[in-house]
């Protein structure tokens, strides 16, 4: 809340899911999400293992933006699928 209120553009929370990119040191919640997005303006990045197979719970949440690195380039039928499947998964109602 201190970041936001000093001007930060967006704040991060994770990690949401296991990851081999970076060893974090806490866990995020949904929980969080939901509460963050209720009461702020500042937009909410999830980061942490997150995959077109793992984001709709953040999604539904109010996740505002996905850090999803590994996601893309580590997926296992390439980088192109999984842009494909995120973006089938923000286009489809």
């Amino acid at each position: 809340m201190t970041a936001a209120e000093e001007g930060a553009d967006y704040v991060a929370f994770g990690a949401f899911f296991p990851t081999a990119t970076k060893s974090p040191s806490s866990q995020a919640t949904l929980a969080l999400i939901e509460w963050w997005s209720e009461l702020m303006i500042v937009p909410c990045v999830a980061v942490g293992g997150i995959t077109p197979e793992n984001c709709v719970p953040l999604v539904r949440a109010g996740v505002d933006f996905l850090a999803v690195s590994a996601g893309v380039w580590e997926h296992a039928e390439g980088p192109a699928a999984a842009v494909a499947r995120f973006t089938t998964l923000f286009t489809t109602p």
